[in-house]
C-alpha cells in the first residue's frame, strides 16, 4: 500500500521541523517493508557545531523498556518464569512497607498496572556503575518504604520506572546474568545491534550526542549531568543509533526475536492510559491513527527525547530522536505517519 511513498517529501518537512521546533539535532528512520529512509539534521553538539551524523548515538531513555519486556518474555518462552506468578517468588528478599506488594505479579509490572509508584530521583549527578547497583536500588529504602497507589488487582494504569528496575532485577535473578549482559547476549548480539549498549559509562562519548536544554534566553546549553545511572538501567539507559533501531524495527515487524504468538501477547491491551486514551500492553503502548494500530514507546530524559513506533499492518516503523529536553518527537513521529499515508 505504501510502496510509492516519496521520501523526498519528508526531507522538506524534517528540515522545517528542525527549524521551527528549534532543535539542536533531529535523527529519523522510517522503514517501509525493505525500504529505508534515514535523516540526520542539525548538531551532535550545538555549542561546538559538530554536525549530527547517522552513526551518532542517542540516549533512548524509556524505549529501553521494550527490551526489558522482550527479555522477560524470552524467559517466559523458555519456561523459566511465569508471567502470572508473584514477584516475590523470583525476588524473595524484596520488601515494601505496603504489604500488598506480596500480590504483585510479573505481568502487572510489565503493564504498569501493579500500583507501584515512580522513581523520585535518578541521581544522574551520582551515577553508580558497579554490578550491584541495580539490586541495591530495588532493595533500597526508597522502594522498601514506598506504598502502592492502588490494589494490584484493580488493573489501573500508573506508569512506574520502579516497576521496570524491579523487572531488570528479576531478569538477572532468573538468568544468572546481569540485566545488561542478558540483553546484550540475547537481543543485541543475535540481531547484530552492534551500536547498542546499556552501559553508557564504557562508551566513547565522542560518538554520543550531547544532551541539550534551553536557557532562559532560549539558547542551547549542555545538560550538566548525562542521564546515566546503572541503578536505573532497566528503565532508561539504552543508547543506540538509527541503524540499530532499524534492525530492531525489522525484528519486531518480522516477529523474529520472540514467537509470533508472544508478540501478540505483548501487544494485548491490559489497561487504558488515562491522559491520552492509548492502551498499554506489556511495555508496548498502542495508539490508533488514521484507522491503523501502532505499537511503541516514548523516551524522555534530561537532554534527550526518543519516539519508536511500528505499524504491523502496513509493515512500517518510525524512529525519531532529538538531543534536547522536551523535543516534540512524538508529534513529529505522528506527523510522519500522516504524511506517509497522504502520499
Amino acid at each position: 500500500m505504501l510502496s510509492n511513498v516519496n521520501f523526498a517529501h519528508l526531507d522538506t518537512y524534517l528540515n522545517k521541523a528542525l527549524y521551527y521546533y528549534d532543535l539542536p539535532g533531529l535523527a529519523v528512520h522510517v522503514g517501509i517493508g525493505d525500504r529505508d529512509y534515514f535523516s540526520s539534521l542539525g548538531w551532535q553538539n550545538a555549542l561546538t557545531k559538530s554536525p549530527l551524523q547517522r552513526n551518532h548515538i542517542f540516549h533512548m531513555a524509556s524505549v529501553t523498556k521494550l527490551f526489558v519486556s522482550t527479555s522477560i518474555l524470552q524467559l517466559w518462552e523458555k519456561g523459566l518464569l511465569d508471567l502470572d506468578e508473584k514477584l516475590i517468588v523470583y525476588l524473595p528478599d524484596f520488601r515494601m512497607s505496603d504489604d500488598r506488594y506480596r500480590r504483585i505479579t510479573i505481568r502487572q509490572l510489565l503493564s504498569h498496572t501493579s500500583g507501584m509508584p515512580d522513581v523520585k530521583d535518578y541521581h544522574w549527578d551520582q551515577p553508580e556503575t558497579d554490578d550491584g547497583a541495580l539490586l541495591r536500588y530495588v532493595l533500597s529504602p526508597e522502594v522498601r518504604e514506598a506504598y502502592l497507589l492502588f490494589d494490584p488487582e484493580e488493573g489501573k494504569f500508573a506508569y512506574s520506572n520502579i516497576g521496570y528496575e524491579i523487572l531488570g532485577a528479576v531478569i538477572a535473578a532468573v538468568s544468572g546474568k546481569s540485566f545488561e549482559d542478558y540483553v546484550a547476549e540475547n537481543i543485541f548480539s543475535p540481531l547484530g545491534m552492534d551500536n547498542s549498549d546499556l552501559l553508557t559509562f564504557r562508551r566513547n562519548m565522542d560518538e554520543v550526542c550531547a544532551p541539550h536544554e534551553k536557557t532562559k534566553d532560549n539558547n542551547f546549553a549542555i545538560v550538566k549531568h548525562f542521564p546515566y545511572n546503572r541503578a536505573h538501567g532497566p528503565s532508561s539507559t539504552l543508547t543506540s543509533n538509527l541503524d540499530d533501531m532499524a534492525i530492531w524495527a525489522r525484528a519486531v515487524l518480522g516477529k523474529k526475536i520472540l514467537k509470533p504468538s508472544t508478540f501478540d501477547e505483548a501487544w494485548k491491551e491490559h489497561s487504558i492510559v488515562p491522559n491520552n486514551q492509548e492502551r498499554i500492553g506489556m511495555a508496548w503502548f498502542r495508539r490508533e491513527q488514521k484507522g491503523y494500530f501502532l505499537y511503541g514507546h516514548e523516551g524522555t530524559d534530561d537532554g534527550f527525547r526518543a519516539s519508536f513506533w511500528v505499524c504491523p499492518e502496513l509493515d512500517v516503523s518510525i524512529t525519531v530522536c532529538s538531543n534536547l529536553s522536551g523535543a516534540p518527537v512524538k508529534r513529529i513521529n505522528r506527523e510522519i505517519f500522516d504524511r506517509l499515508l497522504s502520499d
